[in-house]
């Protein structure tokens, strides 16, 4: 019966959202290798394709599913968190850290990532994990009281002022509900949108590329929306209609492949384009740890006698992220599914275990 199961939710499953999300992944790994700031700016965008995701998977519930379903990210952002900041605490050199370990430890209780100098930088990831649930909860509440299109409207509205980033990222799902909505929309007439995908791809990444190289990137996580909020909004809504495109064009491509003679063809579809889908199924672990992951390896750099610096990782950027993606993917692929549950949600490793434990009975 469990294998019929899992049969239908593959067949169920949307493959052009696990290449859009691990392809977005990847880039967040870029974005945080010491890329050169242009092209920071240019990645930057695609932190709205998480939240355009979740908006078209997400399904109506009340508050009593909500919590009981998003409960783990919460524990995820604290359990990774408590982890990377103790490794932080002991392991990094006095060179790169710029405050206090109690200031350190209230900004990440606080969800103040936007403090770059002031919080462990590999929690920085972890932010959407909270950002996530409180705009879903946002979402819901407004939904359930009617006032949703008035919310989103305000929330895009406040992107024009800056009063200063709140704790739990408040701000900020307030300004990205619309984001939600989007995906929600693009679900509803994906017929219509998948007529044009080719010329919305086109036009979403002219749009992006224009807005984030001859305007300003944009950053969710420091609930800054650029020198001009308005053009930052249509280059973040062109951002996801690329990665629609793009998950949608790479999904047919697959589905034509699987047919093929062509061993070539093949042996892209199942290694090369794999990667993107490991991601996706590791999301979690690839938000919480790839941070980690490459300041461990900059430490074992420098225990093998190589100088390290700020500077250098800027300059040879390139090589830091060739460094962490490679040892991200061979972290994903070698370890067995319930150490990488353990290190990410250890609430569904106990219920994991329980129900092994109870099977043997």
């Amino acid at each position: 019966m469990k294998r019929v199961e899992n049969s239908n939710a593959n067949k169920n499953r949307e493959l052009w959202v696990d290449y859009a999300r691990g392809l977005a992944l990847i880039m967040v790994v870029l974005a945080h290798s010491q890329i050169p700031w242009k092209l920071f700016g240019f990645v930057s965008y695609v932190i709205v394709v998480f939240p355009f995701l979740t908006g078209y998977l997400m399904k109506d519930m009340g508050f009593k599913d909500f919590f009981a379903k998003r409960i783990t990210l919460v524990i995820s952002y604290y359990y990774i968190g408590a982890i990377s900041y103790i490794l932080w605490i002991f392991l990094v050199p006095e060179a790169f850290r710029k405050t206090d370990n109690v200031t350190y430890l209230k900004n990440f209780l606080l969800v103040r990532t936007d403090l770059l100098e002031k919080i462990p930088l590999p929690i920085v990831p972890l932010w959407y994990l909270i950002f996530l649930i409180v705009a879903e909860f946002m979402l819901i509440a407004f939904r359930k009281f009617h006032v949703l299109p008035y919310a989103i409207v305000v929330g895009i509205l406040l992107r024009f002022f800056y009063p200063g980033a709140l704790p739990f990222k408040v701000d900020v799902a307030f300004s990205g509900l619309y984001m939600f909505w989007l995906g929600k929309f693009v679900k509803e007439k994906r017929t219509t949108f998948e007529k044009f995908v080719g010329i919305i791809g086109l036009v979403g990444l002219i749009t992006w590329t224009l807005v984030a190289l001859f305007v300003d990137g944009t950053s969710w996580n420091m609930d800054y929306y650029g020198i001009n909020p308005l053009l930052t909004f249509f280059g973040e809504i062109g951002t996801a209609m690329c990665f629609f495109s793009i998950g949608i064009l790479i999904e047919r491509f697959v589905n034509i492949s699987k047919n093929t003679n062509s061993l070539l063809r093949r042996f892209f579809v199942k290694y090369i384009l794999g990667i993107p889908r490991l991601f996706s199924d590791n999301a979690i672990f690839a938000f919480g740890y790839h941070i980690l992951v490459g300041g461990l390896t900059i430490l074992i750099t420098i225990a093998l006698g190589f100088t390290v610096t700020e500077e250098t990782l800027r300059a040879y950027w390139y090589i830091a992220f060739v460094l962490t993606f490679g040892v991200m993917v061979l972290l994903m692929v070698l370890l067995p599914k319930p150490v990488k549950l353990l290190l990410t949600q250890p609430d569904s490793f106990l219920k994991r275990s329980g129900k092994e434990r109870s099977s043997w009975k």
